[in-house]
């Protein structure tokens, strides 16, 4: 008769990889916000939308930084799950999405004053 002599090992349960789609459509969305809001900057006021150019570039700006600020809040988020601690994946996005929410809040500020 024999005997299975079986090693003790420990197990890590990893979460599956989840699809980015979210993240990527937000982050689309927000660099041609903030390009149409370049564009706007730019444009010449006897453009045939030149009223629009005088503020809503600003509101363009901050509407693209709020949708950079999640998308790469949510990547960083699942990143995070997936890793359990703090590597450079989880860090580069989270840093990026407080450059992203600080340009929207500067964008505000430059708008409300």
């Amino acid at each position: 008769m024999t005997a299975l002599l079986e090693r003790p090992t420990m197990e890590v349960t990893r979460v599956p990889m989840r699809s980015h789609f979210t993240e990527w459509v937000l982050g689309i969305v927000g660099a041609v916000g903030a390009a149409i809001g370049a564009y706007m900057y730019f444009a010449p006021t006897d453009w045939f939308l030149g009223g629009l150019v005088e503020g809503w570039y600003l509101a363009m700006f901050i509407g693209a930084g709020l949708l950079l600020t999640s998308a790469f809040g949510i990547f960083a988020r699942k990143e995070y799950v997936e890793d359990r601690h703090w590597t450079a994946r989880v860090t580069v996005p989270a840093v990026l999405a407080l450059v992203a929410l600080g340009g929207a809040i500067a964008f505000a500020l430059i708008w409300i004053l």
